[in-house]
């Protein structure tokens, strides 16, 4: 994945947020290039929405529990 698309990962694991909110937060990056990273993101099919409608990325390197 892109610096770009790695940061946007690392955002949503500390807080769900709505598109809006990644687009404001990215206002220095090209569209077509934040655009780009989200398709980088949807692709690796790690993104979520919660009830309220945020995207979100649970941490999928969660080890299972031992029995």
């Amino acid at each position: 994945m892109s610096p770009l698309a790695r940061t946007i990962c690392r955002k949503l694991k500390e807080k769900p947020q709505q598109f809006s909110e990644i687009v404001d937060a990215h206002r220095d990056v090209a569209w077509r290039d934040l655009l780009r990273a989200w398709g980088e993101i949807r692709d690796k099919n790690i993104l979520q929405r919660g009830d309220d409608g945020r995207y979100l990325i649970l941490n999928a390197r969660k080890k299972p529990a031992r029995r």
